[in-house]
């Protein structure tokens, strides 16, 4: 069983602006990190560990590992039962949009001064190929049998599983993940730009100008993917056609990606109010209600968890709120915590700002 984190909330000056002998087996464990104070009832804590420093993307669990890019350039993968580290492949230079897990691959993309993209086997970290791609920009996404990665030069490139290049495409500079449409078709969203391209060759279906610059990855909720927007905005567009069926107001840029629970959502705000839309899964007109105004920036998604809404702040702090906007707990992390966190069938994985993971058990 896969899960993963998408890539947190990015400013807004990001928006516009092979594997060495440090692969193999890790010498020793992580260093275990001391307890963090928590209120409220908080999950309890099984361990704390700390593996590289801070996560440049998506965090994947994917079986009983953990797998997460660094921006000492290094990928690391943590033992999700004890927190021990299993082993560290370096790269050839910052990894862009943290990781992502296939099967028994970890795929992992370089950025400056490198510009390729990595196949490493997940049990032992070797690597199994390298491609040279250019800087990528935005976390990888595994769409219709190709990998699909977006460089900084605003180019998209799909690999085959082999690491050979099936085709390049000039779209834009893009921040989020390619996402899967039906027919054999995938959606980019772009700086300026949504496209939907055909998944085998690359070819332009159609292009819309984009409803609203979009940093966070979509979620899928109700047949259509739903984002949060840097003018302050939560879109729904629809894949087929791209499309904007519904657009409602913030008060502020929503940097990170909206949750559903049931047939609500919730978003954040980078100011710290939390919405909850109602109407959001084929409505024309749903409504955006303010259901709690913190006193921090939102700097993660938004996650929910056992039918709480949890949310990680610039200080350090991820606080998980009942949905009616009364808080429920709070745990202390390093700050600041960018990525929300990833729900396990018995509690879920929390990640801080510096390199940090704590599982907790509910």
């Amino acid at each position: 069983m896969k899960r993963g984190v998408s890539q947190g909330a990015l400013s807004l000056a990001l928006l516009l602006g092979g594997v060495n002998a440090a692969c193999g087996p890790a010498p020793a464990a992580p260093a275990a990190l001391a307890p963090e104070p928590s209120t409220g009832a908080a999950p309890a804590q099984v361990w704390s560990a700390k593996a590289g420093r801070r996560y440049t993307g998506r965090v994947v669990v994917a079986g009983e590992t953990v797998y997460a890019g660094s921006v000492d350039r290094k990928v690391y993968a943590v033992d999700l039962a004890s927190g021990q580290m299993r082993w560290s492949s370096r790269l050839g230079g910052i990894i862009g949009g943290g990781v992502l897990v296939a099967g028994d691959t970890v795929y992992a993309a370089s950025g400056r001064p490198e510009g390729k993209l990595y196949a490493l086997d997940g049990q032992t970290g070797r690597r199994l190929w390298r491609a040279r791609t250019g800087t990528v920009s935005a976390p990888l996404a595994l769409v219709h049998g190709v990998v699909v990665a977006g460089t900084q030069r605003g180019e998209l490139v799909a690999l085959d599983a082999d690491g050979s290049i099936r085709w390049r495409r000039a779209a834009g500079f893009a921040r989020i993940p390619a996402v899967e449409a039906d027919s054999g078709t995938l959606v980019v969203a772009t700086i300026d730009s949504l496209f939907r391209l055909g998944a085998a060759d690359g070819r332009i279906i159609r292009r819309i100008r984009t409803p609203g610059a979009i940093v966070s990855p979509w979620l899928t909720y109700g047949g259509l993917l739903v984002a949060g927007t840097a003018d302050s905005a939560v879109v729904a567009v629809d894949p087929r056609d791209l499309q904007t069926r519904w657009r409602v107001r913030l008060d502020a840029p929503v940097l990170g990606t909206p949750a559903a629970l049931g047939d609500t959502l919730f978003a954040a705000s980078r100011r710290g109010t939390l919405y909850r839309i109602l109407g959001g899964a084929g409505a024309s007109a749903p409504t955006a209600t303010p259901i709690a105004e913190l006193r921090w920036a939102v700097t993660s998604s938004v996650t929910v968890l056992d039918g709480l809404v949890l949310l990680g702040g610039a200080d350090g702090t991820l606080r998980a709120l009942r949905p009616d906007g009364t808080e429920a707990w709070r745990l202390r992390l390093r700050w600041p915590v960018e990525l929300g966190p990833i729900p396990l069938d018995d509690g879920m994985l929390a990640i801080g700002g510096d390199g940090d993971l704590h599982r907790y058990r509910r």
